[in-house]
Parts: C-alpha cells; sequence; structure tokens
C-alpha cells in the first residue's frame, strides 16, 4: 500500500506541475482525475465494505491428531464493484505444517457473487484452538486506502489425543514367590496381585503365612477382585527441551500414555488415580478413573489441558498424593526428563512404600551422558523399573517393557 500511495503523490504532483504550467483543459481534466478519482474508490470502497457478508464454517469442531479438517470462509460481494483483492485475517491451521497460527490471506470476489477459502489441513497437536476470522480489510481500487470489519467469528476447535489401548501381558511368576508380588496385571482372580500389611475386617484366608513369618506381621494377598486403586499416575508436563516442537511432542506422548495407563487398568476393572499440575488454576490435579464415564472425562481433561508454561518441582505433585491410597500396588512416573532429585524424592513418600515404581521415559530427542548414566542407577534400583516409551508406537512399548521385567 505504501508503494502505491507513493505512486499517486507523484502522479499528484505532476498533474499539478502541469497544471500551473500549462494552462489548458488537458492539464485541467488531468488534475480533476488525479484528485477526484481516490475520492470515487473511497466511496465505494465504503459501499462494498457495508454490502460485503462473511462467514466461517467448519466440517467438524472436535477431531484427531492428524485428522482432516476443513475450515471455509465464504466471501459474499453484493455490490457491482469487484473486490481485488480483500484479505481475511484470522487464526487457522497451516496447511501441510499441523499447526495453528495467525494467518493474512488475500482473495478477490467478483460482483454480486461469493468466494470461498479453505482450509483443508490438519493438526499435530491436542490442544484446544480458538480458530476463526479476526476481521476482514477491503482496499480500494487504487489501493490507497484500507476499510476494516471486524468481525470476531471464533470457534473452539478440540484436538484431541491419541486413543491408545494396551493388552497387558499376563505375570508368568508364581503367585507364591518369596518376594512381593507386584500387579503384572494377573488375569487369573484367584491369584493375587500384591501382598499389604493386615487390616481390621480381611478374611483370614488371605493371610499369606510364609510372608508373615518373613516380615514377623501378618501379610494378606490382595486379590484382584478386591485392589482399590491398582495403580497411580503421576504426570510430568514440564517442558525440558529447547525446541518448541520437541516440547509439544513430549507433552503429547505424556497425556496419551497416562490416558493409555488408565484405559488398561480401567479394562480389567481396576481403578487408578492421576495426578497432575495444572497451569489453568496453579494447583495439582487428581482424578481417579474408575469407570468408563471416568476415564471419558479424564480424556476430555487432557484435551484441555494447557501447555506447561512455569516450571514446577513434580515432587510436589507426589507428595500431593500422601495421602494416596495405600491398595495401590504401582506408581507410574511419566517423564520427558530423568532427575535425581525426584526419584530419590518418590522413594522417601511413605504413600508409595512396597509399591512398584515405574519411571516412564518418553524417547527424548536429547541424551545426554548424565541422563545415560542416571538411567543405568534407576534400572539396577531395586523396586524401580525404567520403561522406556517410543512416542510413535506406545502400546507396543508397553508390551515390550513388560514382557522384559517379566522375564527377570
Amino acid at each position: 500500500m505504501f508503494k502505491n500511495r507513493l505512486f499517486y503523490s507523484v502522479f499528484f504532483i505532476a498533474a499539478t506541475a502541469f497544471l500551473f504550467a500549462y494552462k489548458s483543459k488537458l492539464s485541467s481534466v488531468i488534475f480533476l482525475f488525479a484528485l477526484i478519482l481516490p475520492i470515487i474508490c473511497w466511496i465505494l470502497a465504503l459501499i462494498s465494505r457495508l454490502l460485503l457478508k462473511v462467514t466461517v464454517e467448519y466440517d467438524k469442531l472436535v477431531a484427531a491428531k492428524y485428522e482432516d479438517i476443513r475450515i471455509r470462509v465464504k466471501l459474499k460481494n453484493r455490490f457491482f464493484i469487484p473486490l481485488s483483492p480483500c484479505a481475511v485475517i484470522g487464526t487457522f491451521p497451516l496447511k501441510g505444517k499441523g499447526v495453528v497460527c495467525r494467518q493474512k490471506i488475500f482473495a478477490a470476489v467478483p460482483p454480486f457473487s461469493s468466494a470461498y477459502i479453505d482450509f483443508d489441513c490438519f493438526v499435530k497437536f491436542r490442544g484446544i484452538y480458538k480458530c476463526g476470522i479476526e476481521s476482514v480489510e477491503v482496499y480500494d481500487m487504487l489501493r490507497l486506502s484500507t476499510f476494516r470489519i471486524r468481525v470476531k467469528d471464533y470457534s473452539e476447535l478440540v484436538i484431541q489425543p491419541r486413543k491408545i489401548f494396551v493388552q497387558a501381558v499376563p505375570d508368568s511368576g508364581d503367585g507364591d514367590s518369596e518376594t512381593i508380588s507386584h500387579n503384572r496385571f494377573a488375569l487369573d482372580k484367584n491369584s493375587f496381585v500384591n501382598i499389604r500389611e493386615y487390616r481390621q475386617g480381611d478374611s483370614i484366608k488371605h493371610v499369606h503365612w510364609a510372608m508373615s513369618a518373613k516380615y514377623d506381621s501378618l501379610m494378606v494377598k490382595q486379590m484382584e477382585q478386591s485392589v482399590g486403586g491398582s495403580g497411580i499416575v503421576i504426570a510430568d508436563f514440564n517442558e525440558y527441551f529447547p525446541f518448541d516442537e520437541d516440547n509439544a511432542e513430549a507433552s503429547d506422548c505424556i497425556a496419551e500414555t497416562l490416558l493409555a495407563i488408565n484405559l488398561m487398568l480401567n479394562s480389567y476393572k481396576l481403578s487408578c488415580t492421576s495426578v497432575w499440575y495444572s497451569p489453568d488454576d496453579s494447583q495439582c490435579r487428581i482424578f481417579t478413573v474408575r469407570s468408563e464415564e471416568d476415564y471419558c472425562i479424564l480424556f476430555d481433561m487432557m484435551c484441555r489441558l494447557p501447555r506447561q508454561n512455569e516450571v514446577f518441582l513434580p515432587e510436589t505433585v507426589a507428595r500431593s498424593l500422601k495421602e494416596a491410597d495405600n491398595d495401590a500396588s504401582c506408581v507410574y512416573f511419566i517423564t520427558s526428563q530423568l532427575r535425581r532429585d525426584f526419584i530419590t524424592e518418590m522413594s522417601r513418600i511413605d504413600a508409595f512404600r512396597n509399591k512398584l515404581i515405574r519411571v516412564l521415559l518418553i524417547a527424548s530427542p536429547i541424551e545426554t551422558e548424565e541422563q545415560k548414566k542416571l538411567a543405568d542407577d534407576i534400572s539396577a534400583a531395586r523396586g524401580i523399573e525404567l520403561w522406556k516409551i517410543d512416542e510413535n508406537n506406545i502400546g507396543q512399548s508397553f508390551i515390550n517393557n513388560i514382557e522384559m521385567y517379566n522375564k527377570h
């Protein structure tokens, strides 16, 4: 637009000079033309702005990651002057990139007709996105002036994480082992999945006499059908990587892994308590899934969970579970970065005593020597398992890790 105004200014100055240098009808006509034409164009553009109708259509407002979606912007020109061009400003998915960003797109609309701008694309990260038109700019034919139509037509586009179902592998170990048998998803309802101290009201037939003698205290076999809370999941959504896309991928993988664990345990009628830090209210959120309805609620919460922009200490989340149900037999900690301080802190929390701790490490793009050493230390620690999760194949990663540790 600056270039057009510059050219017009030069033309107007030349017409004015020509008028005073040559006092003739031609010079007068050229001067009047240079003076009146922008005014006429301005008036026509104003009328075009008043007669332009803009609408936004969505084929769906809820979609999975990488699922094709269509957003159509309709521009209807109800005036005899063509709009060439007009600019649509808004927030839409960027074609071929899978991200949602602010864009400015030019379009031409014939007189008494309509033009369409289609966004046929996908979004590759979960979340809630505000998509739609912010405004439309109408230019006059000389492109000397602009009229802006403030539309503010936005809708929430919900991009869901992947739903991953893990077919758990039965425990190959003996139920009467001399060591405490942690929950490896035993499918036989007559076998126990954990051992805990005797509580008032427990049936005497569930007492494990061999383990009671070993620990000099009554120990009870915890049967699968009696497990109140079979799993605790702690999600570390902190962003540790220098690149934004790596952080977004890790965050999605953590959410999908959390959902996969809940769905897996729920399929065996076992409950699962999940905890994470919520940036919305700067508090730790705790949610227990005991039914399919609970899982659907958790799924929706993970869809709407914003990115973690502020850093929090993961042990803060773990401490919020100090009153966790002691019937839980396994603690899952999902992270994209191993932290020695947090692993040490977890082992000191009373609620996690005599529980198997599984550290699920999302495959990270950067693996330092410090991380490798910490991974070796965790793998060698008693009562802790280190699972490496491939973000491209979470389900198979679960099966591989379960099979590997069952062999041990």
